[in-house]
């Protein structure tokens, strides 16, 4: 017999799996502040147009770095504790917190990257055994 809340845990468990899944998000929101930032400045400063222009410019990187923080957060409350370099969870917690956008490429390369789940990395001492057997 399930409890009555079981059906909303697993959705919501679900959920954010599939928002772990997302971490593409983290590089792309990097470039895209970037890009925000570069144009905001030549379009300002280097061509003189009005400084309302940049409001044109700000939702696309707003949206893109709101979606890529909830994932980074995310996966760092999922992924295990041992699979953090330099220091650990709550040194990575700190900088995606504090210094959001520009945390998102560093913490996709050490991070996300280099500690993918042993099932996604291929082994291939294992491929060219069972292939010679």
């Amino acid at each position: 017999m399930r409890a009555a809340g079981a059906g909303r845990n697993e959705s919501g468990r679900s959920s954010l799996d599939r928002l772990v899944k997302q971490t593409w998000l983290l590089p792309l929101a990097t470039a895209t502040f970037l890009v925000f930032l570069g144009g905001s400045l030549w379009l300002v400063a280097g061509l003189g147009r009005p400084f309302w222009i940049v409001l044109l410019l700000l939702p696309p990187s707003f949206v893109l770095t709101t979606l890529a923080l909830a994932v980074a957060l995310a996966d760092l409350f999922e992924r295990p504790s041992h699979r953090f370099p330099f220091g650990g969870r709550l040194v990575w917690l700190v900088l995606v917190a504090g210094l959001n956008v520009l945390a998102f490429f560093p913490y996709w390369i050490f991070v996300v990257r280099r500690s993918r789940p042993e099932s996604d990395r291929t082994d291939h001492s294992l491929v060219n055994e069972r292939s010679s057997a």
